[in-house]
């Protein structure tokens, strides 16, 4: 039976929740992109990193990889709020691919049309066996040369307490996006590179340990063991 004061209580945290998103937006928005993915601009990053804890602080889901058995399977299940497809909107040192020396020479290219980096987007779904899968990609424009789309995809799994993940990378990808100028198709297959199983033990496979500090229905944090934090938000269904 839910009582007027956890009502309330209730409320008070939704309010919360709601003020800090709508801060977060306008410090982003002042940031802008790509700069919010890349590393530098302390400062600004400062402000956003501080109100990204307070955030933390106030997540409905502190043990998002520890759900409830779903029923006639033997392992353990996943926060539904986890799955899905999440845009990547902010990086308080950048990322793996912002950081490399390609995509520096890329972004430093920008100003061109058609060159840059856009689209950081992660999909989290189940597999088959109940495991749950991460998709990473970023879209590369080459202006005339066109643009790529390059995916890494690779398992999560629960380093014990509910919110630590190993990521266990298991293939990467390459799919044309557009060609001279035209969209490519997207049922046009990717070339896909296997680094590994995604049923084996994982020993010598590379990764990275991974911790979901908030999620909710549209916002999620995650923080590396460096304590790089990642703000992603949640992509609109096109269904």
């Amino acid at each position: 039976m839910v009582t007027a004061a956890s009502q309330t209580r209730f409320q008070a945290l939704e309010y919360q929740t709601s003020e800090l998103k709508k801060d977060l937006n306008i410090l982003l928005d002042k940031l802008g992109f790509p700069q919010s993915v890349l590393p530098g601009e302390d400062e600004r990053k400062a402000a956003i990193d501080k109100v990204i804890q307070r955030l933390e602080a106030l997540s409905p889901v502190p043990e998002p990889l520890m759900w409830p058995n779903v029923p006639g399977e033997g392992v353990p299940g996943v926060s539904p709020l986890l799955l899905g497809e999440w845009e990547l909107v902010y990086a308080s040192n950048g990322t793996v691919v912002t950081r490399s020396a390609p995509a520096q020479l890329l972004l430093q290219a920008s100003r061109l049309p058609g060159v840059g980096i856009s689209d950081i987007t992660q999909v989290l779904k189940l597999n088959e066996a109940g495991a749950l899968v991460a998709s990473n990609s970023a879209v590369f424009g080459f202006g005339p040369l066109g643009s790529w789309s390059v995916g890494i995809e690779g398992v999560w799994r629960d380093s014990g307490d509910g919110k630590t993940a190993r990521v266990l990378f298991d293939q990467v990808s390459v799919r044309p996006v557009t060609a001279l100028g035209l969209p490519v198709p997207n049922w046009a297959p990717p070339l896909t590179l296997a680094t590994g199983g995604t049923t084996g033990p994982g020993q010598g496979r590379s990764g990275a340990d991974w911790i979901t500090s908030f999620v909710d229905r549209d916002m999620r944090v995650g923080r590396g063991r460096t304590g790089n934090t990642f703000l992603f938000k949640r992509k609109a269904s096109h269904a």
